[in-house]
């Protein structure tokens, strides 16, 4: 992958996927007071309220177009509602070093979802990539249960690699004629809403308000949902979502460090071995990116 002129779109991408790389342990500490639904919702209406604010200021709001629309709702119910709900029950169940590193697997995840579904072609370095990376991920689950991991956790998280790639695809469908500020406040509106029936599923929990849970929630809210967003809804604007999603392999750099640093959690060569698997199977996988 050559960042050539696009450079500034590469690291806009790559700025968004470190700090989702560092929300795992932001949510980890919110989880000690909130239930996870109940977090995802806090979380999405303090970023919506910052929005409204931000929107105060911005003046260029332009309807976007029925098809346009149709894209922004879908990514925002399968790509925030869904996803961060599905995220924040899998964290409170597993370490945020496991979650961090099944997340390095989201790339060849969004590749097999292109070739199955977005009839894109298949190579032998995307096949490989694919499988080696299916094995790195089974390194990390099979022996799940353990170092406060879990198995269910860990699967919740790899089911959620295939909504992160609908979500890739369905954002990089939306035309050039509806500004990024516009498809990132209407996907989080959509995903704010999309959370209040999905309380019903779950027991509502509202704890203490520690100055760390206070901390990883604005941390959350600000940095890891709207920051995030604009940067990557920005960067998919003229990077494939194929290469988008490969730059994810960042994410567990980021997420075993901060887990081990603030958390405290023990890395083990499990992580280690497991991290570097699933890392040589997206590079791999994006060999044809590489040589196109």
């Amino acid at each position: 992958m050559i960042m050539g002129t696009d450079w500034k779109y590469h690291l806009s991408l790559i700025a968004a996927v470190c700090l989702w790389g560092s929300s795992f342990i932001g949510s980890k500490i919110a989880l000690q007071a909130f239930s996870p639904v109940f977090l995802c919702l806090l979380r999405f209406i303090i970023a919506s309220c910052v929005l409204a604010v931000m929107a105060l200021f911005h003046g260029r709001f332009k309807r976007p177009s029925g098809t346009d629309l149709k894209y922004i709702f879908l990514s925002g119910i399968l790509g925030i509602s869904i996803y961060y709900s599905i995220e924040n029950i899998a964290v409170s169940m597993t370490s945020a070093s496991d979650a961090s590193v099944i997340s390095a697997a989201y790339p060849v995840i969004t590749v097999a979802v292109g070739i199955l579904f977005y009839h894109l072609r298949a190579r032998r370095f995307e096949i490989a990539g694919i499988l080696m990376a299916v094995c790195g991920v089974l390194i990390m689950t099979v022996s799940g249960s353990r170092e406060g991991s879990s198995f269910l956790g860990n699967m919740m998280m790899i089911f959620n690699g295939f909504l992160w790639a609908f979500y890739n695809y369905l954002t990089q469908k939306i035309s050039h004629d509806t500004d990024n500020f516009t498809v990132t406040a209407l996907q989080v509106l959509t995903g704010t809403v999309g959370f209040i029936p999905m309380l019903m599923l779950e027991d509502i929990r509202i704890g203490p308000l520690t100055p760390a849970v206070a901390g990883a929630v604005g941390f959350l809210s600000v940095l890891c949902t709207l920051a995030a967003l604009f940067l990557y809804n920005y960067g998919l604007r003229r990077v494939s979502a194929s290469t988008a999603a490969s730059l994810m392999n960042l994410m567990p750099v980021a997420g075993i460090a901060l887990s081990a640093a603030i958390l405290h959690e023990t890395i083990t060569a499990r992580h280690v071995f497991g991290t570097a698997v699933i890392i040589g199977g997206v590079l791999l996988s994006a060999q044809r990116y590489r040589n196109q």
